[in-house]
C-alpha cells in the first residue's frame, strides 16, 4: 500500500499533529496494531490518494475530491465490532483474512480519552450529525502505468 497523506503510524483527527504529511509505502501486514482489545486501527487522516498493488504491480488508486481518512487491513470491519454483546476478546482471537477491507472515509470522529478512557471527545473533534457527500475515483493501474502520484492528478 501506498499513500499521500499523514504517517507513517495510524493517526486520527485528534491525534495527527505527530504524522507528518508524505508519500509512505509499507505493507497491508504492517498497518495493522494489535491492541489487547481488537478495535478498529490503522487509520490515516489528510490522505489525497492511496493506491493498493500485488506483487505483479497491479493495483487500485482511490482519489476523492477532498481529503480522505482511510484504512487498508487483511481483517473485516466486523472482526472488531462485538456489537452489545461484550465478550472480551484479545488480538489473538482476531484472524487474519486473506483479502484487504479498504476503508475510504470522508472523516472519523477523534478518539477522546484525553483525560481518562470514556472521556467525551473534544467539540472540534467530533463530526456533526447531517448529510456529507465526496466522490471517490478508483483507477485500476499495472505495472507499465504511470506512478499513483502521477495517476492522481488526472481530472475527474
Amino acid at each position: 500500500v501506498e499513500w499521500y497523506g499523514r504517517g507513517p503510524h495510524e493517526s486520527y483527527r485528534d491525534r495527527k499533529t505527530g504524522a507528518a504529511v508524505d508519500v509512505y509505502r509499507s505493507r497491508v501486514e504492517e498497518l495493522y496494531y494489535p491492541y489487547i482489545r481488537p478495535q478498529e486501527n490503522g487509520n490515516r487522516t489528510e490522505v489525497r490518494w492511496i493506491a493498493l498493488t500485488n506483487d505483479d504491480g497491479i493495483g487500485l488508486l482511490a482519489v476523492a475530491d477532498s481529503l480522505l481518512e482511510v484504512s487498508a487491513l487483511h481483517f473485516d470491519d466486523a472482526d472488531f465490532d462485538e456489537g452489545d454483546q461484550k465478550t472480551y476478546r484479545h488480538a489473538y482471537d482476531v484472524r487474519l483474512r486473506d483479502h484487504v477491507t479498504l476503508d475510504l472515509d470522508y472523516g472519523q470522529m477523534g478518539l477522546g480519552g484525553d483525560t481518562s478512557w470514556g472521556a467525551v471527545i473534544l467539540p472540534q473533534y467530533r463530526i456533526p450529525a447531517r448529510a456529507y457527500s465526496y466522490r471517490v475515483r478508483l483507477l485500476p493501474f499495472g505495472p507499465g502505468d504511470a506512478s499513483p502520484m502521477v495517476l492522481s492528478k488526472q481530472r475527474f
